[in-house]
């Protein structure tokens, strides 16, 4: 029966690559979900085991907006038989969030964070860890940058893909960064099918993008996404890293960060204020990847794209 399975697995990830994950086919996920808590704040992650069982490297992973930890699974192809990988949940998402007498705006320090995984990391893996990597998809790099530029010397390896973190967009301005932007977010909460009216109409008479139309109806559509908004972009506004300390961090590790060449929600011009800041300190160790890919990067063979790209 295991080796029917396996084959059938096989014969449908070669017949539909782009459409099946480790998230469409559960029984073939090596994780488990974890649950603590530290300084008032509450972390839901997915611990994979390192092949071998003996973790000598693991790899402390973030997911993008509205997805979850155990998708970063995915990604374990990108590492040897001796890595583990600690994925957490963003602020907001599952169980991850403030507890206690912490406000549902609260904003989280990167140190407290930083902290409270590499103790997780030392309970779930062991003290003998030789080295921690870094892995971020989308909103999940930013907070990888971030780490990265407050301790260097604890990472080895960072990898990110389509990564958020490098340039602010307008609509993340407009709601986290003004009163007024907060305010007009408060009352697309509360009149929903107005919003969706408006977003429609202005499709309609050309005035926003087929893209922006998807994007701006995805965010609002759903008081569950709404809310994430809110609170998960307010929950992490301290980590945005600044490119000139972003550039000497990412100089002084291994690094790789992975463009789709169709990312509209993250193009990869979205770079060019990294490279000039490196350029300012003569670093050209940083790998900078572009391959065939939209902002989805989960998939069997766009992963395979970004593993040969890594290792060439």
């Amino acid at each position: 029966v295991r080796t029917s399975f396996s084959l059938l697995i096989h014969l449908i990830n070669s017949l539909f690559p782009h459409f099946f994950t480790i998230s469409d086919l559960s029984t073939m996920s090596k994780g488990r979900k974890v649950v603590w808590e530290d300084s008032s704040w509450r972390f839901e992650g997915w611990v994979i085991q390192a092949q071998n069982n003996h973790a000598k490297k693991v790899v402390i992973a973030f997911h993008g907006f509205d997805r979850r930890a155990s998708e970063m699974e995915n990604f374990m192809s990108f590492y040897d038989n001796d890595t583990g990988m600690l994925s957490v949940n963003l602020l907001h998402h599952g169980e991850s969030g403030p507890v206690g007498d912490l406000h549902v705006y609260s904003m989280l320090e990167p140190e407290i964070l930083l902290n409270s995984l590499i103790k997780k990391v030392q309970t779930e893996f062991g003290k003998n860890v030789e080295q921690l990597e870094l892995l971020g998809y989308s909103m999940g790099s930013r907070i990888c940058f971030k780490l990265l530029t407050e301790n260097t010397d604890r990472f080895s390896r960072i990898i990110v893909l389509a990564p958020d973190g490098l340039r602010k967009g307008l609509m993340y301005k407009f709601v986290v960064n003004t009163r007024f932007g907060r305010f007009c977010w408060s009352l697309v909460d509360k009149f929903p099918k107005t919003n969706r009216s408006i977003i429609d109409a202005l499709y309609k008479v050309g005035v926003i993008s087929e893209h922006r139309h998807h994007f701006g109806r995805y965010h609002t559509d759903s008081p569950e996404i709404r809310k994430r908004v809110a609170y998960g972009w307010a929950a992490h506004k301290k980590f945005w890293p600044e490119l000139s300390e972003l550039a000497s961090a990412v100089s002084k590790v291994e690094t790789h960060i992975v463009f789709g060449n169709r990312d509209k929600i993250i193009p990869e011009k979205w770079s060019q204020g990294l490279k000039l800041e490196l350029a300012k300190i003569k670093c050209e160790s940083v790998k900078f990847h572009t391959i065939d890919s939209g902002h989805v990067m989960r998939h069997a063979a766009t992963v395979e794209q970004i593993v040969s790209a890594i290792k060439s």
